[in-house]
């Protein structure tokens, strides 16, 4: 299995109505019947089975359960796993289902079976009601919405649709395929009429509200009160869902279900989780699942210290006790010395016998010293080599005067009761040495045991540690990511307003600051937006097919796409400047040099970049990564290798780029854009 699979679904489903098991089985095994699987058997706690490249695991034990299914996708294997437990005192039952991918990337849905779920019983993030069905709400609906958005433990984004007044039946289909695709991960709504939209509108104000057919997903946490970065609930406009369709609809659902599939699991599912997990795995009992009821007491070092001293003040330490002078110790060999069984003069009575074996054996422990040292640690495997060998040197007396017994006894009664007697000595001691085998074995195992729940413990809360890190440098990385937006934003505010200074005094006979080109009143808000202006403005500049991947970049990082997109409208607004010109004889070079001649609308040159290296131009899957459809005119396949290339972030993760083809010196006399997205493959990337 690869060690990095791509998570592309998660959904925590709240489910209070028992049994889960049977209408998850139901409603996941008539998914599995749709695949050309067998419907998993009630009865069987374990099951497998594999049909055609696709496996199915089955485990079921006490009030949980576990289903696992792979199946092998275009060389892909695509992991669909569902984990259950049955509601119990003080824990709500719960199904966390994930999807994760090996190999290609590809966009993550809900899985077939959960629509179905949803509709079994009431199911819940803990806070809001998941259902596989757009709400439609009214006007009297707008305060349950707000609110419903405003939960500080809600944990899925909600999509509001806006009323369209082009085609108001179009609306109702779009809610209902991204509300089937988010299922049990996100919420949709939309709006029966306009009054409602406008009361909605009204309370949200205008940063945040929906209108002409278009869509906001309103991400957790939300509070239109105090929200100071409306663009992280990022915005679609009608016009963009009319003219892409299901692909922004796709889009959509897919920046839905990364919000989730990127959250970590609550904290009592996380505690649950492990125990299940260990349940169906035979390392814990199915009753220990109820440790995960009570949540964990956090207490930091000056507690820990503080309970430290309590505890020692009321310790009462015992007073030293003398240890006694040792034993008699009776070794094997002793008591054949004091009873020479293998005399033939004649064999002792039954009481002096008696006499010879030693102290009874709770006055012999009585008398043995108190060792107050730590019991060492031994090897089991030497400790039974040495056991055999003590059998065999110990004991050899013993034998071998059975054995004499045995030859020289001719029917006496007492000989025979000796021979008994001594042979149940020996079996005694044989026993005793067994014992202390399986004592020391067990001792052992237990000692083994205890370091490995030891162990797991301090990995589970270290796992628990770093989750929580994660999540605090996640939180920090949002901040700065919005503060290093308004900065960009600013910036771009103060050097307009510098450029139109310098115009005034140009104007008013200041002929060394010259005069600036008019420059266009518009700072878009996301990528989309910047193409979408482009396409209206931009005479010599064509966008080609790129929504799908600049829009992936809006919905993934909502705050940093912002400053992208200033980035990509000026670069545009430079190479429709630079086609112009070119294409009108009024400049001789390339894109490159235009940005390094005093040109008024160019991009600093160091983001220019006109060629690739020579392992991607060599390299099929990367130079076919960067070809293009142009028209005919520009090239005859209809296809062309966009080398050229802008570097809107020069370095990081994500580090999006703008692929593009020069013909403003050709047929046609422009830029074609091919590519608004992601860095494309290349040796680094992969």
């Amino acid at each position: 299995m690869p060690s990095n699979p791509t998570r592309l679904y998660q959904a925590v489903l709240r489910d209070k109505a028992a049994p889960i098991s049977l209408r998850l089985r139901r409603t996941l095994g008539q998914w599995l019947v749709g695949k050309g699987l067998p419907f998993p058997d009630a009865g069987k706690p374990l099951q497998a089975f594999d049909v055609d490249g696709t496996r199915v695991r089955v485990e079921r034990r006490g009030d949980c359960g576990r289903y696992v299914v792979e199946e092998s996708l275009e060389g892909a294997l695509l992991r669909t796993r569902v984990t259950y437990h049955e509601p119990i005192p003080g824990l709500a039952g719960w199904v966390v289902v994930t999807v994760e991918e090996d190999g290609a990337g590809g966009d993550g849905h809900a899985p077939g079976f959960v629509p179905a779920y949803l509709r079994s019983e009431r199911i819940s993030d803990g806070t809001v009601h998941l259902t596989d069905a757009p709400d439609v709400l009214d006007e009297y609906d707008v305060g349950r919405l707000i609110d419903t958005l405003c939960q500080r433990e809600r944990r899925v984004p909600v999509v509001v649709m806006s009323v369209d007044p082009q085609d108001p039946a179009a609306v109702t289909a779009r809610a209902d395929y991204l509300a089937a695709a988010t299922a049990g991960a996100g919420v949709v709504v939309r709006f029966a009429d306009g009054g409602a939209q406008r009361r909605f509108n009204e309370a949200l104000g205008p940063d945040l509200e929906v209108f002409g057919g278009g869509l906001r997903t309103y991400v957790a946490p939300f509070d239109p009160k105090t929200e100071s970065y409306p663009f992280r609930h990022l915005p679609m406009g009608g016009g963009t869902l009319r003219s892409q369709g299901d692909r922004a609809l796709n889009v959509v659902a897919g920046g839905v279900i990364g919000q989730t599939a990127r959250r970590t699991l609550p904290d009592d599912v996380q505690r649950a989780y492990r125990i299940v997990s260990r349940i169906l795995a035979g390392k814990a009992e199915p009753s220990d699942i109820h440790d995960a009821v009570a949540p964990r007491l956090i207490v930091n070092q000056d507690q820990k210290e503080e309970l430290r001293r309590r505890l020692m003040a009321l310790t009462v330490r015992p007073a030293p006790v003398a240890a006694p002078g040792p034993a008699p110790v009776h070794s094997l060999a002793t008591v054949d010395a004091v009873a020479p069984v293998s005399s033939p003069a004649g064999v002792d009575s039954p009481a002096s016998a008696d006499e010879t074996v030693g102290p009874e054996p709770e006055q012999s422990r009585a008398q043995q010293p108190v060792d107050r040292r730590p019991e060492p640690v031994f090897d089991v495997g030497a400790l039974a080599q040495t056991v055999a060998a003590a059998v065999v040197k110990e004991l050899h007396g013993e034998l071998e005067a059975a054995l004499d017994l045995a030859a020289q006894a001719g029917g006496n009664g007492s000989e025979s009761g000796h021979l008994l007697r001594q042979m149940r000595t020996l079996g005694a001691h044989v026993d005793g040495l067994r014992e202390v085998v399986l004592d020391r074995q067990r001792s052992e195992e237990l000692h083994a045991q205890a370091a490995g729940e030891a162990l797991l413990a301090e990995a589970e809360g270290e796992s628990d540690r770093l989750a929580a890190e994660m999540e605090r440098l996640r939180a920090e990385q949002e901040i700065l990511q919005n503060e290093y937006a308004e900065a960009v934003a600013n910036t771009r505010k103060l050097g307009k307003r510098v450029r139109w200074l310098e115009k005034r005094l140009a104007e008013s006979g200041q002929p060394a600051y010259g005069v600036s080109a008019e420059e266009p009143d518009f700072e878009p808000t996301s990528l989309m937006d910047g193409l979408n202006m482009a396409r209206e403005t931009l005479g010599h500049v064509v966008i080609g097919d790129t929504d799908t991947a600049a829009t992936k970049l809006d919905l993934a990082y909502p705050t940093l796409s912002r400053v992208w997109a200033a980035k990509t409208w000026d670069a545009l607004r430079a190479l429709d400047a630079f086609a112009k010109a070119r294409s009108s004889g009024e400049f001789a070079g390339g894109f490159l040099q235009w940005c390094m001649s005093a040109a008024d609308l160019t991009i600093p040159a160091g983001t220019v970049a006109m060629s690739e290296s020579k392992t991607v131009n060599t390299n099929g899957k990367y130079s076919t990564s960067r070809t293009f459809a142009v028209p005919e005119e520009v090239h005859p396949s209809g296809r062309v290798l966009m080398e050229a290339h802008i570097k809107l972030r020069k370095g990081g993760v994500p580090a999006p780029r703008i692929h593009f083809h020069d013909d403003s010196g050709g047929a046609t006399g422009k830029i074609w854009v091919g590519h608004v997205g992601d860095h494309l493959p290349n040796t680094l990337t992969n």
